[in-house]
């Protein structure tokens, strides 16, 4: 049987002081899924795995507690981003899940993904060594330092099989990219499922421009010396340049942040003609559901 136990000792050694810039931002999310029962009960998030991986890091959440909509829209994300991923391993029991950016996530010990899945989490590899030392590992659950835009580098090293259906997720990461390198590295996913014959779902969260401009100013992310760089107008950008993908459904997280975020998004959409603010979208090629 394997002791689980040992790496999450490990992980109080490891620390988080080898995180900074935007590595530093995957303490946001850590911290609102801590405090999640105590400031949001109302969104019913329960992540046992997350307490024992906050206990073990022996992290603070109040670093990040007074930004409540951050907090709150963390949470409302996270239970969207896991929808979309509960549903794609019901249909898909052999599928492939790369989650880029994972940070410290314990989305695969919320779902447990069947025997036939394999999930792999990409990210920095100061990231992938905490991940590893302190996450509650699964069989069918695998990390890989790499930078995940460069499709061309990671992309033989998982095990994508002609024909496997994937769905890749990308939470909390599209901002973080060039307009440039966000684009080209989608473009290159839906290359590589074109490629090898096949079903590929894109989930990802995406900033408007506005909120790019002002991400100087936002709470808790100004507290990791990380800035926004790509915003994207409306998610039907994204097939507009990808022609290969299309839009399957968007979900307008800003207006589920408390009441002066919903105020907020709501004038944006009114002067924008229904453009949201902050919002998630899951892609797909066409055979993709």
């Amino acid at each position: 049987m394997t002791d689980t136990t040992a790496p999450i000792e490990q992980a109080g050694q490891t620390g988080t002081s080898t995180l900074s810039g935007v590595p530093e931002t995957l303490l946001i999310t850590l911290a609102a899924r801590l405090i999640a029962a105590r400031q949001n009960p109302d969104l019913r998030f329960a992540d046992p795995a997350t307490e024992a991986v906050g206990k073990a890091l022996g992290f603070d959440p109040d670093r990040f507690s007074h930004d409540r909509a951050s907090m709150r829209g963390c949470v409302v994300r996270g239970k969207w981003f896991d929808r979309i991923v509960a549903r794609f391993l019901q249909g898909n029991p052999q599928g492939l899940v790369v989650s880029v950016g994972s940070g410290l996530d314990t989305r695969p010990n919320r779902l447990a993904p069947p025997p036939g899945v394999d999930w792999v989490d990409i990210d920095f590899p100061e990231v992938v060594a905490l991940l590893e030392a302190c996450v509650p590992p699964l069989p069918n659950v695998t990390a890989l330092a790499a930078d995940a835009t460069d499709v061309a580098a990671w992309v033989d090293k998982v095990p994508w099989r002609e024909g496997r259906p994937v769905l890749m997720i990308a939470e909390g990461v599209a901002m973080y990219l060039q307009p440039s390198q966000g684009m080209a590295w989608l473009n290159a996913m839906a290359a590589q499922a074109t490629a090898r014959g096949s079903s590929l779902t894109l989930a990802l969260d995406l900033a408007s421009p506005l909120m790019v401009s002002q991400s100087h100013r936002h709470p808790s992310v100004s507290k990791t010396a990380s800035l926004f760089h790509w915003g994207v107008r409306r998610p039907g950008d994204i097939p507009t340049a990808i022609p290969t993908l299309r839009l399957l459904e968007t979900h307008d997280i800003a207006r589920q942040c408390g009441l002066p975020s919903f105020l907020v998004a709501s004038a944006y959409r009114l002067l924008t003609l229904g453009r949201p603010i902050y919002s998630c979208a899951r892609f797909g090629t066409s055979d993709a559901d």
